[in-house]
């Protein structure tokens, strides 16, 4: 056995307590209403929801699911033309007398001048934001160490690095609303994370690069940085923008098709979309908030994160070296709570 293959399985057995819930999950989760029936008694009118990743997967369904329930939804996604044409196919499904709400604007989360670009056209819109998903994500399972143009893993670069820029750059949109929520669609992958800076943009050698360590290493960082955020907005009395890290379990997405048949205890698309939404609007989340920051497992629950991510400190390294990848000067969260 060698020892890429080794220190997988050990990190399994070790995390086997946290695993265990996405092995049982159509088990702890049987009880609970579809993601659909979550919204029923919402009134989600005049409700700005920003979904990134929302042309597939969990993000379509979710995108879907808010715009069925009347908010205002903003398909943030590269793929433009296959957006219009999702959105077309649900305004078919409705009756002539539901008009949704709909609009499709361009992001490329590999590029950073792309993102700021959406930031821009939404600020103009002069709009507050009442939700942000951050769905959008990478899995590349066996490959080798890729590095976008930015100088990042690919894994860091999408994962957390573009998804904490959009966060920040959208925070004022955030602020102009009563009630704010940041979800980041998370996994339980990130027990395999590590902090270490050979995940983020150092080259390492071949034979000592694990992929789902890579995609581990990046969910891990987006939690540490999402509970940071959530804690500096929580000193500067900024609470109403609350912060929530959450896992939808092991859904049959980003796979090989003949993997996805083999994964009996994996949630669809659909299913997995109900934890997120649930962050999303559910009063109870507020009473499990910890400085404006929680965790959620795919049971709609308050989850168990890796130890790491526990530690304040460490979090607030994580933050950091966040703002410096990004150029961000180290008062850039003070400028922007000060403007509001």
């Amino acid at each position: 056995m060698d020892l890429k293959t080794l220190k997988i399985t050990w990190t399994f057995i070790s995390s086997w307590n946290y695993w265990k819930e996405t092995l049982l999950q159509k088990i702890f989760t049987y009880y609970l209403p579809t993601a659909s029936a979550l919204l029923e008694t919402k009134n989600l009118s005049g409700f700005n929801v920003i979904v990134t990743g929302s042309t597939g997967g969990i993000g379509l369904h979710i995108a879907k699911e808010f715009a069925m329930a009347g908010a205002n939804v903003i398909m943030a996604c590269r793929n433009v033309k296959a957006a219009e044409v999702i959105a077309s196919a649900w305004r078919e499904e409705v009756s002539n007398s539901k008009n949704l709400n709909v609009e499709v604007m361009e992001l490329d989360l590999i590029s950073f001048s792309s993102i700021r670009r959406f930031a821009d056209e939404w600020k103009q819109k002069a709009k507050p934001l009442h939700i942000l998903i951050n769905n959008a994500g990478i899995l590349k399972i066996e490959e080798s160490q890729k590095f976008t143009g930015e100088g990042l893993e690919q894994h860091m670069h999408v994962n957390h690095i573009a998804s904490a820029l959009l966060s920040l750059l959208l925070l004022p949109s955030l602020l102009k609303a009563p009630s704010a929520r940041i979800i980041n669609v998370n996994s339980v992958g990130h027990f395999f994370g590590v902090v270490e800076p050979q995940y983020w943009d150092s080259r390492i050698e071949e034979s000592k690069f694990i992929s789902f360590e890579a995609y581990g290493s990046s969910k891990l960082v987006q939690i540490m940085f999402l509970k940071a955020l959530a804690s500096k907005l929580f000193d500067n009395n900024k609470a109403s923008v609350q912060c929530i890290a959450v896992n939808p379990g092991a859904v049959r997405t980003n796979l090989t098709p003949e993997k996805k048949d083999k994964l009996f205890f994996a949630f669809s698309p659909a299913q997995g979309a109900r934890s997120a939404i649930f962050c999303a609007t559910s009063d109870s989340v507020a009473d499990n908030l910890d400085k404006g920051f929680a965790y959620y497992s795919c049971s709609c629950r308050p989850g168990k994160m890796a130890a790491k991510a526990e530690d304040m400190d460490s979090c607030l390294e994580v933050w950091q070296k966040t703002l410096d990848i990004l150029e961000l000067k180290d008062d850039y969260l003070s400028q922007v709570l000060d403007s509001q």
